[in-house]
């Protein structure tokens, strides 16, 4: 009888009278339609049957408890069945009460029946597959050694083809853990072997699946993966697919090829040996030639990689497999011995290569007999893995990695009960064996080889697999206190091995020293790699315990990077950092600019660089760092040429290469790259320092000043999240400042020399920032120093592109840069209360030489927030800026234009641009002399006077905000600019820290302007005498506290009253300097104060020096 009749069955069982012929035909359709689905792999069985009908049959069912009973039937055919019942069945009660023994199945079944259950699953309701409970279901049965019988091929086919699925599978866990990449790769694997074993039925589509873009980037980066723990199984999935892909078969010969890299080598031989399945004799015979070659003189681990493959082929073909072991068991060296045992370990068969193992068992023996056992860990290797090659011994204790196996075999025998319950067993051995890894005495050989041992099982069962972790997660719902105390009993344990590899694998090797006993440090060093590769939320449900061992194993571990000079251990640690800084990415404990910062702080070459990048596991950590790589090889030659700009370029580079809208800190230090780079390439282009200055927006330097301390914030707070300690105030901003100075004292004197100001930056900047980095702008800084005051602009090549200078406007500038009726064509600064633009009228746009207006928007700023909401600020601007309209036209005092309350989106103050230089940039180039000094104060003086007169105060007087104009005959004038606090009144908050009187902080009750300014201006007089700030505190607010406390006499005051010719002086900056506002001098008084002191101060050198 065909298949369809029995299925048939189904629809008629209500009709039938008889209860023992309705049980008959009930179980014979059932395992009818239980083989159809898990044996035939049948999509749709019930596909055509009457819903009505299978509703009556059910319920018939269910009367006769037919039901209650399915234990004749073999699990993974009931759980199957029972599904695609429920899955034909109309909606209603009776589908309910189906899907819910369905899912009671998927939980409490062994693997075959969570495989056949989740499968369909797979393809009809994917949204079920998700949870720890099902996660670590399919990972276990994914995991189960070949010889289980549990095959998971059509459910891990189902989950790379599911566009639902496959991300979340297959895409995801490509980028991140070694236990989750090692499912991922196992993943490519079995569905490998049902792609291939459906081409081999005839169905050639199968495969189509392994050419989607989303797969192949997947496959290409797992099999590029450098754990051999990861790569050897899409090396098989290669080896599986070759005979229906001959692209695959190509790549594997042509990877053969001599003159590629080890690399290549490794995995086609482990993809020929798997080939073997599919092309038995030709796949054959490449392995002997293989073995035959020159590449194994070449590469002594090509015999082991080639055996990675042989799994997968030893289950199609053990006896090709096993002719195969005779040549490479030949040698009996230790990876073939280890390889070996990870193929028994895959229970293919008691017999199967067993005289394989009893041969290298016996070749261990003898090379341990002969051996001087210098190398205590090689030694103590060799002897473990003889014994696990031979027979189990019933009474012998079983290792962790045993332990392990036994309950993935109870997983797929007996289900998860059995499983979760010796998990607890394995969890009370693994707590063991961290013990006594920490009671083992390293001063003696017995100690360190007992903990090469333990931490070899527990690297085996904890670190480089989940499996344990899994199987802990099959615990019954009902016991989640007991599933928190196991996680956290777990994450005690990755604290223990954390505590006990940093204090033994955390110390650099030292000048000509090298790693003695390679073996055990080589393994301790892989052993700490997957650790900070497997820690994670998975194992540690405390975030705050889990982001402090996240955080100290990179910083040892780069700490070590940076000052081990042992050349043997080198990749290992290149890659153990790689994978402990994806970890903090992965994790959000820190980000890709923070990977790069790091990564140009501890690395010491481009070789580092180039390891640490191959190392990740994530495509934009490894693009932004073989950018960096770029960059630092671009610095090794910056003595030669236009290598300088070669490495500006690489600067610009990887700010391209920086991920776009990733993160704020990612773009932050995206845009600061792109904005140095531009500025240096700036620098490097101009041929005297007088070129520089025309360049630049603001002073020669300035602009580069404002790049470097954008991207010192960044590194400062990279390094503050990596917990370092030194991480102080950058230095070269200051440095770079002090040259900026020198620099325009050199424009104005026609020559300086700045090597000593370039040197002090050189060496801030190795302080401050990455080394290439710092490299680059020390090399431009020298190169400035090196320029003539003034000279011929040439025309000179470059290899950055030439563009013309960019205006960044901030974010709610609009598109036409048009505010009322003027044309924003620049950005000049931030002035009190607001950013102040350089414009035109917006009709004259394109004429190049119309008139440029000072133009400036309100600000609301964290001065104004002191003591106003920004719609009180926006009123006041508002309705002060009015008063404006009063301000006399005086030779100290800018014009005013216009103020535009009603312009979109915020209302404008238009003055005239006055251009020059302000008294503060004066003060910092010492281009002062005293008689300058006192004609400068009178003429602010006048300024402040005429608007006095009107009762309008400019509120905000502070030598920034004078600029000294040049006339047409050289004659020098201040002018009062920025008038954005001016008003008839005073306004609580306004005006700058070092120049605000009392009731400016809210000290006193009155709002009068006038006695502001007046206060301002001496503090500015008592400035422009000494140099020297007349308050001074590390903090704002102790600055603000100073003004409060005193009464008319600050310290330098008194200090002035000590000199007979400076006692009049500072008498008058008494007057203005009173602590109540109405006791103070009149603006008008003030200037005739100076007018009397002028005479005998023009006597004394510039500046004033106060001697106590």
């Amino acid at each position: 009888m065909r298949t369809r009749d029995y299925l048939d069955g189904l629809t008629q069982l209500h009709r039938l009278a008889d209860p023992e012929e309705r049980r008959g035909v009930w179980r014979q359709s059932l395992a009818t339609l239980g083989a159809t689905i898990v044996n035939l792999q049948h999509p749709a069985p019930l596909e055509g049957l009457d819903p009505d009908d299978l509703l009556r049959s059910v319920e018939r069912a269910r009367e006769d408890k037919l039901l209650d009973d399915l234990d004749w039937l073999p699990g993974p055919f009931a759980a199957a069945s029972l599904y695609e019942f429920a899955a034909a069945l109309p909606p209603g009660d009776a589908k309910r009460d189906l899907g819910r023994l369905v899912f009671r199945r998927l939980h409490s079944g062994n693997a075959s029946t969570f495989v056949a259950l989740a499968t369909r699953l797979a393809l009809g309701r994917a949204r079920v597959l998700s949870g720890p409970g099902v996660r670590a279901r399919v990972a276990l049965a994914l995991d189960l050694p070949i010889g289980t019988g549990a095959r998971a091929d059509s459910l891990a086919y189902a989950l790379i083809s599911s566009t639902e699925l496959r991300d979340e599978w297959l895409l995801r866990p490509a980028m991140g853990s070694l236990p989750s990449r090692r499912l991922a790769a196992r993943l490519l694997e079995r569905a490998a072997r049902e792609a291939a074993q459906r081409a081999a039925d005839g169905d050639a589509s199968g495969v189509r699946v392994f050419r989607t873009p989303e797969v192949s980037a997947a496959w290409k980066r797992l099999l590029g993966d450098r754990e051999s723990l990861v790569w050897r199984h899409v090396a098989s999935a290669r080896g599986l697919l070759s005979g229906s892909l001959p692209e695959l078969e190509e790549q594997i010969h042509h990877n053969l090829s001599p003159s590629l890299s080890v690399t290549e080598w490794r995995r086609a031989a482990a993809s020929l040996a798997a080939s073997i399945t599919v092309q038995p004799e030709s796949a054959l015979g490449a392995c002997h030639r293989l073995l035959g070659s020159d590449l194994v003189a070449k590469d002594s681990g090509l015999p082991s990689a080639l055996m990675l493959g042989l799994p997968r082929a030893a289950e199609r073909e053990p006896e090709a497999v096993e002719e195969l072991l005779e040549l490479l068991v030949r040698d009996g060296s230790l990876p073939i011995a280890e390889v070996l045992l990870d193929l028994r370990r895959e229970r293919l068969g008691e017999d199967f290569a067993a005289w394989a193992a009893q041969r290298a068992r016996v070749q261990l023996r003898e090379a341990l007999a002969g051996d001087d056992r210098e190398d205590e860990g090689k030694a103590a290797l060799m002897i473990a893995v003889a014994n696990e090659l031979g027979e189990r011994q019933v009474d012998a204790a079983s290792s962790l990695p045993q332990m392990v196996a036994d309950a993935l075999g109870a997983f797929a025998e007996d289900g998860p009960v059995a499983a979760a319950r010796m998990a607890q067993d394995i969890l009370k051995a693994t707590e063991e064996r961290v013990t006594r890894l920490e009671d083992c005495d390293l001063g003696e050989r017995v100690g360190r080889q007992t903990a090469f041992l333990a931490l070899r099982e527990l690297d085996a069962a904890l670190l480089s697999t989940d499996g344990l972790v899994n199987l802990l997660v099959l615990q019954r719902r009902s016991e989640s206190d007991s599933e928190a105390d196991t996680r956290r009993t777990l994450g005690d344990l990755f604290q223990r091995l954390t505590n006990w590899l940093v204090i033994h694998e955390g110390e650099p090797l030292g000048p000509g020293e090298d790693a003695t006993q390679f073996t055990l440090r080589i393994r301790r060093l892989q052993s700490f790699l997957h650790l900070v590769d497997a820690d994670g939320q998975q194992v540690e449900p405390r975030e705050h315990l889990l982001t402090a061992r996240r955080v100290l194993t990179t910083r040892v571990l780069l700490t070590r990077l940076a000052h081990d000079h042992g050349k043997g251990l080198r990749r290992a640690l290149c890659a153990a950092s790689a994978r402990a800084m994806d970890a903090l990415v992965r994790e959000e404990i820190a980000e890709i600019s923070d990977v790069v910062i790091f990564a140009g702080d501890f690395a010491t070459s481009a070789e580092d660089i180039r390891s640490i990048s191959e190392a990740s596991m994530m495509p934009e950590v490894e693009r932004a760092l073989d950018a960096y790589g770029a960059l630092v090889r671009a610095t090794e030659t910056l003595d030669r040429g236009d290598r300088v700009l070669m490495a500006v370029e690489a600067i610009a580079k990887l700010a391209t290469d920086l991920p776009v809208a990733c993160s704020p800190r990612v773009e932050a230090l995206r845009g600061s790259l792109n904005r140095l780079s531009r500025g240096l390439g700036t620098a490097l282009r101009c041929d005297s320092l007088a070129e520089l200055a025309e360049r630049s927006s603001d002073t020669p330097l300035g602009d580069l000043e404002d790049y470097v301390v954008d991207l010192a914030q960044l590194v400062a707070g990279a390094r503050r999240r990596l917990a370092m300690l030194d991480v102080d105030e950058p230095h070269s901003v200051a440095t770079l400042r002090l040259m900026d100075v020198h620099v325009q004292r050199a424009i104005r004197t026609g020559g300086e020399a700045l090597d000593d100001e370039a040197a002090a930056f050189v060496e801030a900047a190795q302080h401050d920032f990455p080394r290439a980095i710092a490299d680059v702008l020390g090399a431009t800084i020298r190169y400035i120093a090196t320029l003539p005051a003034d000279g011929p602009r040439s025309s000179r090549p470059s290899l950055l592109t030439a563009t013309r200078k960019v205006v960044k406007m901030p974010a709610w500038m609009p598109p036409s840069r048009t505010l009322g009726g003027f044309y924003v064509t620049d950005t000049i600064g931030n002035g009190a209360g607001g950013s102040v633009f350089a414009a035109k009228r917006a009709g004259e746009r394109h004429t190049a030489r119309a008139e440029l207006f000072a133009l400036k928007v309100p600000d609301y700023s964290g001065a104004a927030a002191r003591t106003l909401s920004e719609a009180e600020f926006l009123r006041l601007f508002r309705e002060e800026a009015g008063a404006l309209l009063a301000l006399p036209d005086h030779p100290n005092i800018a014009r005013f234009v216009t103020f535009d309350a009603g312009a979109r989106p915020k209302p404008i103050l238009v003055m005239e641009l006055v251009e020059g230089p302000n008294i503060e940039r004066l003060l910092e180039t010492n281009d002062l002399t005293m008689a300058r000094s006192l004609m400068l104060l009178e003429g602010v003086a006048a300024g402040l006077e005429a608007m006095h007169a009107i009762g309008v105060g400019h509120l905000d007087v502070k030598p920034s905000n004078i600029i000294v104009r040049q006339g047409e005959l050289g004659e020098e004038s201040p002018v009062l600019v920025d008038f954005g606090l001016a008003g008839r009144h005073m306004r609580p908050g306004c005006g700058t820290a070092e120049y605000g009187a009392p009731e400016v902080w809210g000290a006193l009750p009155s709002d009068a302007a006038t006695p502001v300014d007046v206060y301002a201006f001496c503090c500015m007089a008592f400035e422009l005498v000494t140099n020297l700030c007349l308050f001074t505190a590390d903090t704002e607010l102790g600055m603000i506290g100073a003004h409060i406390e005193h009464d008319g006499v600050p310290e330098g005051v008194q200090m002035l009253t000590g000199f007979t010719e400076t006692r009049r002086f500072a008498r008058l900056l008494q007057a203005g300097l009173r602590r109540q506002p109405s006791q103070r001098a009149s603006m008008a008084q003030i200037r005739a104060g100076l007018a009397e002191v002028r005479d005998e101060l023009c006597t004394l050198p510039w500046p004033l020096v106060l001697a106590p």
